[in-house]
């Protein structure tokens, strides 16, 4: 169960990061339901922060699901 929740959490923000890659701009989440849009030409800094931000997060929850997998299958 806990596999599965990482695995989507993971594959959330791997779909943030391809649609970044693919369109030029992030969409950054706020605090409440506030969304800010960085583009990678008109605000590069805060564009590569909040892209390598969601990648590791996206690394993250991918590594947990293997290993809770792992860790339920063994």
């Amino acid at each position: 169960m806990i596999a599965a929740l990482f695995a989507v959490l993971g594959g959330v923000f791997f779909w943030m990061v391809f649609v970044a890659v693919r369109s030029r701009e992030i969409k950054a989440r706020g605090w409440g339901f506030s969304t800010r849009t960085y583009s990678r030409d008109s605000e590069p800094f805060w564009y590569w922060l909040t892209f390598s931000s969601y990648l590791v997060c996206a690394v993250w929850a991918t590594s947990f699901a293997v290993l809770a997998a792992r860790h339920s299958a063994g």
